[in-house]
């Protein structure tokens, strides 16, 4: 692995942290995820000047911190080296870290784990 995709890894993992923290907040505050609510995420890429916010609800967040290795990423913010696409809609994409060391970086850094 390179020193650029581990930094990219890396990013990825403390926006992920990030968000962990937003959702917890709104689940909080009343939030359900049974509710049809937006909440707002930051975008999840690797991308060191991303600045992008997600609308997602928390019932299509669960589904994508199930699994470490994927992320909700804006349109156009995949890094194909190191991650796939696994799922699309129009607000986000869910990509999933390639075997090896992305995905290792991606469950080690996970704060549910």
């Amino acid at each position: 692995m390179t020193s650029r995709e581990e930094r990219v890894a890396r990013n990825e993992a403390i926006t992920r942290d990030i968000n962990e923290r937003i959702e917890q907040a709104h689940t909080e505050a009343g939030v359900s995820l049974e509710g049809g609510e937006y909440v707002r995420v930051l975008c999840e890429c690797g991308l060191a000047e991303c600045d992008r916010v997600l609308a997602i609800m928390l019932a299509e967040y669960e589904p994508v911190r199930a699994d470490p290795r994927r992320f909700a990423v804006a349109a156009g913010h995949v890094m194909a080296d190191v991650e796939q696409v696994v799922a699309r809609t129009d607000r986000y994409v869910v990509v999933a870290k390639h075997e090896g060391t992305p995905a290792q970086i991606a469950i080690d850094q996970d704060p549910r784990t």
